[in-house]
């Protein structure tokens, strides 16, 4: 962890000391502050408490220090920090360590068509609460019971790679607006205006593909992603826009093309096979340009005599503003897959893999809130890197029964327990990562 830190994020703590300061009294430096909220979520801690009493012991206090080269803060002072900071300055300090990653040429190898880097767009309720908090920004819902209940939901955009990484590049709050009630549709795709508008100021010149469910194929959300100088893939419902449905039906038949392909896994008792279908015919939707593609997963499952057990097959539909031809077809309806590893790889991994994204790090302050948010997409981003990493992967394919929780639960044994010495964390040589293709 410490190695990838020194490798892929070495102006992070240099960033950190940068960060505003309100405070009078000055017991700890910014960068030891924000440390500990980011170590937080690296060691995956649960919450404030659970840190706090690792804290009291002084083998781990110890072995911190070595890591991380800084002081572990009481989490209490680190909320009374987070309550001062502004969110943005989080925000942004993640911007530049993604920068970097970019500039470091580390995720070119995933561009897709070799040209552009896929950012998936989704939104999910992160946490709910009986209350309002102290600055009346929760969105709220009322039960026919007249029940209401209160809840936090985050719009994020995360480069996503076909090796399993989804990096937060922005976030975007979905908030309260006095006099109107809560409708996902209208608020998530307002948020997502707003933050395709933060994205593109971190990243003016990155060129992007945005990957995004059927809740986004409209004329806002082209329109957003033409202005900015974006291409999209997006998936297209059976129900939705209905005019471009017949338009579809009425040219596919003249201008449809088809390929297949096939693989088998599992020593050759379940075969996956391909059918990718496309209208080279350029279509219209309300004045932009897109096309239109589909593919059929029908998977196979053999029995021990051979015999077909069980088959299924899947379609999925998407509209894109790239044309579409027999050379790119494939990797167009992958990057439309690959939209899925936001809830995977991306909100489920951060609400299951240990993180405790449900969790309300600061019930009353929303700014805090937001702070510790971030410092989860920081540390969750240095986490993926590190589980890439060859020593992680080669422990992993050495036992294929290891698990990443299991290796998590030996570090935390071996920082609670054990009494490092300087040496273990010496960086002689530069850790060589290794991205699945």
């Amino acid at each position: 962890m410490h190695k990838v830190i020194k490798q892929y994020f070495p102006k992070l703590f240099e960033q950190m000391g940068a960060l505003t300061d309100h405070r009078k009294r000055r017991d700890y430096q910014v960068s030891e502050l924000i440390t500990s909220g980011i170590a937080m979520f690296l060691l995956k801690a649960t919450s404030r408490n659970a840190l706090n009493n690792d804290r009291k012991q002084e083998c781990f206090k110890s072995n911190y220090a070595k890591i991380f080269k800084r002081r572990l803060a009481h989490m209490d002072t680190v909320e009374d920090f987070l309550r001062r900071l502004p969110a943005e300055d989080l925000d942004k300090l993640k911007a530049g360590l993604v920068a970097g990653l970019v500039e470091q040429r580390v995720l070119h190898r995933f561009k897709l068509l070799g040209k552009y880097f896929t950012v998936a767009i989704d939104g999910s309720g992160i946490n709910s609460y009986e209350e309002n908090d102290a600055e009346q920004s929760l969105l709220s819902k009322t039960s026919k019971n007249g029940n209401t209940t209160f809840y936090r939901y985050a719009v994020e955009a995360k480069l996503v790679t076909a090796s399993g990484l989804a990096i937060s590049v922005g976030t975007e709050w979905v908030t309260n607006e006095p006099g109107r009630n809560f409708d996902k549709q209208d608020c998530e795709q307002r948020a997502f205006e707003r933050l395709a508008r933060q994205v593109k100021k971190s990243f003016p010149r990155l060129p992007v593909c945005i990957l995004a469910d059927g809740l986004y194929p409209n004329k806002t959300f082209m329109k957003t992603c033409k202005d900015n100088g974006w291409e999209f893939v997006v998936v297209l419902k059976d129900d939705n826009l209905k005019t471009l449905q017949q338009d579809i039906t009425d040219v596919e038949n003249k201008h449809r093309h088809s390929t297949e392909c096939s693989t088998s896994k599992s020593k050759g008792k379940k075969h996956i096979h391909w059918q990718y279908e496309w209208i080279t015919e350029q279509l219209d939707h309300g004045g932009y340009r897109v096309y239109w593609l589909k593919c059929t997963e029908t998977v196979t499952h053999l029995d021990k005599d051979s015999k077909v057990a069980s088959q299924k097959a899947t379609r999925f539909v998407y509209l894109t503003s790239m044309e579409v031809d027999k050379e790119n077809v494939r990797n167009i309806a992958g990057a439309g897959r690959m939209r899925w590893k936001i809830e995977n790889e991306g909100f489920n991994t951060q609400k299951n893999g240990g993180y405790n994204l449900g969790h309300k790090y600061s019930r009353k302050s929303f700014s805090s809130y937001k702070n510790y948010y971030q410092c989860m997409q920081i540390a969750h981003m240095i986490n993926q890197f590190t589980i890439h990493s060859n020593n992680i992967t080669a422990l992993l394919n050495t036992d294929t029964k290891l698990t990443i929780k299991h290796i998590w639960k030996q570090l935390m044994a071996w920082l609670t327990c054990c009494i490092a010495s300087e040496t273990d964390f010496e960086i002689n040589n530069r850790i060589q990562v290794r991205l699945a293709g």
